[in-house]
């Protein structure tokens, strides 16, 4: 639309200059003042070329591709009325009018005017020096003291002829006259480089280390996607009292304007769950005892003990709380360890296995009641469709590319990935990620567990990511609990044993949690188990004994 009207501008002072020429030249076939005002007409039409022309030079050339500032509204107008008043002294003096009278009786008008407009006008008056000086830009982070002393803090929205509209942390938007703005002293914040503080407390009975620690590494370990890592994150403490310890954690945010409703609470809420698992944050009543008896009871090895076992079992558990999206590596889980869970969801990414016709992946059990992601096979359709993807960034070359890697891989998911490779460009390459599916997934919902091997043989963990799909709770079963509860029912390492190995045969068999041949066929489970639990039954029986 805005193009249209400047062709039809042009077009137009184009067809008036054409019949003003016309007229010209015979000037016997109409009156004077026709061709008088047919001359003003011209000279207007053409002003307003010449002015469009000029503002769009200054304002989208220079200003913007050159300085690289954004110019508000009320730069435009003062741009285009500073033009408009030279052309009309040009066309006053091209028409031979005496321009002497125009500027006094203007500077009378202005006068009058700005005698009973004085506050208006200062607004005005400092909007124009807001952009002369431009101390702040469309966009930029501010702070300075409004009325009543109150701080007002936002993002810049627009600067007016009257008042800079501030978008508040809050969402809101106010609007600041400008006359305020230029009295006060103005605090630019640059985002990436202004530093937040988020304060929390923790019992005086923890040690400031541990608890600085913890905290720091409950952020920098997973960031939050607003935390510039290119700065420092520390804790330091604040405040001390006989019961509690203040502590404030510094940090850096991309961006200023969702630091305070968004990082700052995400922040905290990280913190916390951290503290938790590590028994230095506030009392947080776990799930009930009676609900995790039956939970313990429903597992298969667990469920012929007494309820006097299984509440020992209980009681030596550690229960590990996490927040929703977290990753759950070897710092955040207990090892060796079985890990129940009590509420909510974790995924874990099962592990891909390639053959000739379709694609498989290794689950991490096989237990029935446990949720697995059905695998899938690359079809002709589908690797011709992620070539076309590829070549918008590779060229041609991604046809031939694409179906050689298919062969190798056998899977959309790793396909996508081995070709990402390919794109030299960053953004371009998290673009063509875009269209990668979800990786492969099994979702243990409540009752569902793993790390088995981990608590009976002491195996490590497969290496495989796991996440909490939202705010979860799992019960970390330990050897020293299962040696409690064994003990007290009187059962022998060997008869266990023969359960667990039973349990391997039927769920973990084929799965990331088998059992190396090493171990199967050398000692066999049982004389690995025995090996493995054997110090936790020498520490019961004789607790000064440390191996």
């Amino acid at each position: 639309m805005k193009n249209f009207l400047v062709l039809f501008q042009v077009a137009l002072t184009g067809c008036l200059l054409f019949a003003y020429v016309v007229v010209l030249n015979n000037p016997q076939q109409v009156f004077p003042i026709v061709l008088y005002g047919l001359k003003i007409a011209v000279l207007i039409s053409i002003s307003m070329v010449i002015v469009n022309a000029v503002s769009f030079l200054l304002i989208n050339f220079w200003l913007t591709r050159k300085k690289r500032t954004r110019p508000s509204r009320l730069l435009k107008l003062i741009i285009s009325v500073f033009l408009y008043l030279i052309c009309i002294f040009i066309i006053l003096r091209i028409l031979g009018q005496e321009t002497t009278m125009f500027f006094t009786t203007s500077a009378l008008f202005t006068a009058i005017v700005g005698f009973a407009m004085q506050e208006p006008l200062g607004n005005f008056l400092s909007g124009v020096f807001l952009q002369i000086n431009q101390p702040f830009q469309i966009g930029d982070q501010i702070q300075f003291q409004g009325l009543e002393g109150i701080v007002v803090e936002g993002v810049v929205e627009s600067i007016d002829w009257n008042s800079t509209d501030i978008r508040l942390n809050s969402g809101e938007i106010t609007y600041i006259p400008n006359g305020l703005i230029a009295k006060e002293l103005v605090k630019m914040i640059d985002s990436g480089s202004v530093c937040r503080t988020v304060d929390f407390t923790i019992s005086a009975k923890v040690p400031p280390n541990q608890v600085m620690d913890t905290a720091c590494k409950a952020v920098i370990n997973q960031p939050l996607p607003n935390i510039n890592l290119d700065k420092p994150v520390f804790v330091r403490m604040w405040s001390y009292g006989l019961e509690e310890v203040n502590y404030k954690l510094f940090y850096y945010p991309k961006n200023y304007s969702e630091a305070e409703n968004h990082t700052d609470p995400e922040i905290r809420c990280r913190i916390w769950y951290t503290l938790s698992r590590t028994s230095m944050g506030s009392e947080y009543q776990s799930t009930e005892n009676e609900r995790l008896l039956q939970l313990v009871s429903n597992i298969e090895f667990f469920r012929n003990l007494t309820v006097e076992a299984q509440s020992l079992l209980v009681e030596h558990s550690k229960t590990l709380l996490f927040d929703a999206d977290e990753l759950l590596d070897y710092q955040h889980l207990l090892s060796p360890a079985m890990f129940l869970v009590v509420r909510g969801c974790v995924a874990i990414e099962q592990k891909l296995v390639p053959n000739l016709e379709t694609v498989t992946f290794k689950p991490v059990s096989r237990q029935p009641q446990n949720h697995n992601q059905s695998s899938y096979a690359l079809k002709p359709i589908v690797i011709e469709q992620v070539a076309s993807a590829l070549a918008k960034y590779i060229g041609p070359v991604a046809f031939s590319l694409t179906y050689q890697t298919a062969k190798e891989v056998s899977s959309l998911y790793w396909l996508y990935a081995s070709l990402a490779a390919e794109i030299e460009n960053i953004d371009q390459r998290q673009e063509f990620l875009g269209y990668q599916p979800d990786a492969p997934t099994e979702k243990f919902l409540i009752g569902d567990f793993f790390g088995e091997m981990n608590l009976f043989l002491g195996e490590p963990l497969p290496s495989m990511k796991i996440i909490t799909v939202e705010d979860t709770e799992i019960l970390a079963l330990t050897p020293a609990a299962v040696a409690n509860a064994l003990h007290h029912d009187g059962i022998s390492i060997n008869t266990m044993s023969q359960y667990i190995a039973q349990y391997h045969h039927n769920y973990l068999s084929g799965t990331l949690q088998e059992v190396s041949s090493r171990i199967l066929n050398q000692n066999g489970i049982s004389e690995q188990m025995q090996e493995h639990l054997e110090p936790y039954f020498r520490r019961l029986l004789n607790p000064l004994v440390t191996s």
